[in-house]
C-alpha cells in the first residue's frame, strides 16, 4: 500500500546552527538579512557576520539620512565576521565623512573584494583620504563623486582588479597608462564625467580579458585611440569624436553611441565623423544610438547624384534608436537603415522626448519613394515604440512594420506616464484597422 502524497516527510538531518549561519552570512545580501532579522535569532546573528554589505537599496523604505547612517553604523560596530566580500554605499556623505572613512577602513581590514561608493546625492566630490591603489584584494572598484588617485602613477596593488568605474574624478593620461600596465586582469573600464583633456589612449595591447570600455560625458576629450585587441563592448555618450579602432582585433559585439548635439560649433556637421567610425561597428550584434547617427546615412549629393552611404550591418540582431530634438528624421530614414540589417530581430524606437514633425520633404518625396520600393524585413520579430503619443506619423510606423516585417509577432506601444499632457486622443479606429488587417501581429498599448 503506497503512502499518501500529502504525508509530511520528517527531517532526518538538520544542518548545524553554525553552518546555517555561515550560509546566510555569505549567500544573502545585508538588505535581505535586515528585512528578516525579526524572523529568527539566526538572521539577527547573520547581520553582524554578513559578508555582503550592500546598502544600495536602503532608502527604498523612505528612511531618513540619520536612520540610514545609524543602521549602517550599528552593523559595522557589531560586525564579527573575519571577512567582508562586498560593500555598496549610496549616501550623502556631508557631515558623516568620518563615519564613511571608518566603514571603508573596516572593509579594507577584512579583505574587501568589491567596493562601491556613490556620493552623487551630495553633489560634492568626497576626498577619501585612503590610497585605494595599494589594496591587493580588490576585484571591483566603483567610485562615484569620490576622488581616486594613484600616487606617482605607480600603484602597489589592484593586480586582481577586474572592473574599474570612476565618476567625477580627475583622470590623466599617466593614470590611464598606470592602470593598464598594473591591472593585468582588467575586464571593464568606465569613466563618467571625469576631468580629462585632449587625447584618450587606451593601451591594452597585452591584455587578454579587457572586453568593455564605457566613456560618458567628457566634452573635453577630443580623440580616442584604442589599442585593445580583445574589446567587445564600447559605450559612449557625448559629442561625436574621432575614434581609432585600427588596433581592435576582436569584432565588437555591442555598441552604444549616445551622440548629443554640439551647439557651441555653429556650423558643426558631425555626419562625416560618424561615417569615419562606422566601419568598426558593422559587425555588432547590438546597436543603440541616437538620431545623429541615423542622420549620417541620409542621401546627399555626390558628384552630381543623390547617394546614400553604403554600409551593411550583417550581424545586427537588436537595434535601438533614441530620437531627440532637433532632427528631421522620419520613417523613411528608419526603413532605409534597416534595409542594411538583414538579421535584425528586435527594434526599439525611443521617442519619449520627441515628436515626429514630417515636413514637405516627407509629403512630396519620401512617402511616394517608400511606396515605390519593395521593403521586406524577414527577420524582425518584435518592434517597440517607447513614448507613443498616437501621432499620425507614429501610426504610419506601426502600419509599415505590420505590413513589411513578415516575421513580426509583437508590436508594443508604450505611452508616456502623463498621458493627458503628452498624448493625442487614441485613434481606436485606425488601431482596430491595423489589428484586423494583420491578425498575426499582437499590438499592445
Amino acid at each position: 500500500m503506497s503512502e499518501s502524497p500529502h504525508k509530511k516527510i520528517k527531517r532526518t538531518v538538520e544542518l548545524p546552527e553554525h553552518l546555517v549561519e555561515y550560509i546566510i552570512s555569505t549567500s544573502f545580501p545585508i538588505q535581505y538579512v535586515l528585512q528578516n532579522r525579526v524572523v529568527s535569532k539566526t538572521f539577527r546573528e547573520a547581520a553582524i557576520r554578513s559578508r555582503d554589505l550592500d546598502f544600495g537599496r536602503i532608502y527604498s523604505k523612505r528612511r531618513s539620512q540619520s536612520v540610514v547612517v545609524s543602521i549602517i553604523e550599528n552593523i559595522f560596530n557589531q560586525h564579527k565576521g573575519s571577512e567582508i566580500n562586498r560593500f555598496v554605499l549610496i549616501l550623502n556623505h556631508l557631515g558623516v565623512e568620518d563615519k564613511v572613512l571608518s566603514w571603508v577602513k573596516t572593509c579594507l581590514s577584512k579583505n574587501i573584494q568589491e567596493l562601491t561608493l556613490d556620493f552623487s546625492k551630495s553633489k560634492k566630490v568626497m576626498n577619501l583620504s585612503i590610497d585605494l591603489s595599494v589594496i591587493e584584494t580588490l576585484t571591483v572598484l566603483k567610485l562615484r563623486w569620490c576622488n581616486f588617485e594613484i600616487p606617482n602613477n605607480t600603484p602597489k596593488g589592484l593586480r586582481l582588479l577586474r572592473t574599474l568605474a570612476l565618476m567625477k574624478s580627475k583622470v590623466t593620461p599617466e593614470m590611464v597608462n598606470a592602470i593598464f600596465s598594473n591591472c593585468i586582469h582588467l575586464e571593464a573600464l568606465e569613466l563618467t564625467r571625469c576631468k580629462t583633456h585632449g587625447v584618450l589612449s587606451i593601451n591594452a595591447h597585452d591584455h587578454k580579458k579587457f572586453k568593455e570600455l564605457v566613456l560618458y560625458s567628457m566634452p573635453n576629450r577630443l580623440q580616442i585611440i584604442l589599442d585593445a585587441p580583445t574589446l567587445e563592448c564600447y559605450k559612449y555618450e557625448g559629442f561625436v569624436r574621432n575614434v581609432d579602432f585600427s588596433k581592435v582585433d576582436a569584432q565588437l559585439k555591442e555598441v552604444k553611441l549616445y551622440y548629443i548635439q554640439n551647439y557651441n560649433w555653429r556650423y558643426y556637421d558631425s555626419s562625416d565623423m560618424v561615417l569615419a567610425n562606422v566601419g568598426a561597428y558593422t559587425g555588432v550584434h547590438v546597436l543603440s544610438t541616437t538620431n545623429i547617427f541615423l542622420e549620417a546615412f541620409k542621401e546627399r549629393y555626390v558628384e552630381g547624384e543623390m547617394r546614400s552611404p553604403a554600409f551593411k550591418f550583417l550581424n545586427l540582431k537588436e537595434f535601438c534608436i533614441c530620437f531627440k530634438d532637433p532632427n528631421m528624421c522620419t520613417l523613411y530614414h528608419i526603413a532605409e537603415f534597416l534595409k542594411q540589417c538583414p538579421k535584425v530581430e528586435k527594434v526599439l524606437i525611443d521617442i519619449k522626448k520627441f515628436t515626429f514633425e514630417p515636413g514637405m520633404l516627407w509629403v512630396i518625396h519620401q512617402k511616394s519613394d517608400m511606396e515605390s520600393r519593395n521593403y521586406e524585413f524577414n527577420s524582425i520579430k518584435e518592434v517597440t515604440l517607447d513614448g507613443y503619443k498616437n501621432h499620425w506619423h507614429e501610426l504610419d510606423i506601426l502600419e509599415f512594420f505590420c505590413g513589411h516585417a513578415k516575421s513580426l509577432n509583437k508590436l508594443k506601444l508604450i505611452m508616456p506616464r502623463n498621458v493627458k499632457k503628452r498624448a493625442h486622443r487614441l485613434d481606436y479606429a485606425r488601431l482596430d484597422s491595423v489589428r484586423s488587417r494583420f491578425p498575426g501581429v499582437k499590438v499592445e498599448v
